[in-house]
């Protein structure tokens, strides 16, 4: 029966660019779901007999409506798949092959999943959870690679924001990178210099303001800085970062005071003199 829900919702979220074949990919899909909570658990059921799959979503084929799917493998020619299609028949009986004309820089096009699999694991009591804290983002950074926004659940249940948090990974390959953060919410306002990068995430609550910390990496994903209660980086050369600095008065008022950090990075080991 999975297999027929998913084709009902693949052809009523409709194939693109069914004419041309450019930039298409197959995936052999396993299952489907319209909800990120729903897919979490379909991919955790079916891992043992699918490992290696892929949770997608369709509008990372640039489809409207977005609905969600495991892939058990991926090709980049129809007969590829259908080879594949072959195998995955072996376990899942109603598998199939859909057309996909990936979106560039997406999180498919990265080989990242849009729900991570410790989403099927969110109690089903949580209250304070939607979809957008189930769903990754891909993030283009200004200086051209990508970061992944990855939304995640964490099994603690004396955790104040019951176990939502998201990681932040730059893209190093498919599916590949390198972590910079294990908690940030609301990552934005990149920056980038010199192999440097500058952004900011929610921070802690004062009265009614919400403040930021401002968090700098080098091009080896070393922390560098970590700014508390400061907004809006930017990087005007590889030695400081400058934001702007929070603060709340006793009427509940923010204040901004531009702040100045220097940044202190590892030196290159001195070349050694050969005799």
């Amino acid at each position: 029966m999975i297999g027929v829900l998913a084709l009902a919702l693949f052809a009523a979220a409709g194939t693109p660019g069914e004419s041309s074949s450019q930039g298409a990919e197959w995936l052999v899909v396993a299952a489907s779901d319209p909800s990120p909570a729903g897919i979490a658990k379909t991919a955790k059921a079916l891992a043992p007999k699918t490992p290696g799959a892929l949770i997608f979503q369709t509008k990372d084929c640039g489809e409207k409506r977005n609905v969600f799917g495991v892939a058990t493998d991926i090709s980049d020619s129809a007969d590829g798949a259908k080879a594949a299609l072959q195998r995955a028949r072996g376990v899942i009986k109603d598998a199939y092959v859909k057309r996909c004309v990936v979106v560039p820089g997406s999180l498919l096009a990265l080989r990242f999943p849009p729900v991570d699999s410790s989403i099927a694991n969110v109690p089903g009591d949580a209250v304070n959870w939607d979809d957008s804290d189930r769903v990754s983002t891909a993030i283009k950074l200004p200086d051209g690679r990508y970061a992944v926004a990855q939304r995640v659940f964490v099994d603690d249940p004396e955790d104040p924001m019951e176990g939502r948090r998201v990681r932040l990974v730059v893209a190093s390959g498919p599916g590949k990178g390198k972590v910079l953060t294990d908690d940030c919410a609301s990552p934005q306002h990149f920056k980038a210099s010199d192999g440097l990068l500058a952004f900011q995430c929610d921070g802690s609550e004062a009265g009614d303001q919400l403040l930021h910390d401002v968090l700098v990496f080098d091009s080896d994903g070393k922390q560098l800085a970590k700014v508390t209660s400061c907004r809006n980086p930017t990087l005007s050369d590889a030695s400081a970062v400058v934001c702007s600095e929070e603060s709340v008065d006793a009427k509940g008022r923010l204040k901004l005071h531009p702040k100045h950090v220097s940044l202190v990075q590892a030196k290159p080991p001195a070349p050694q003199r050969t005799p």
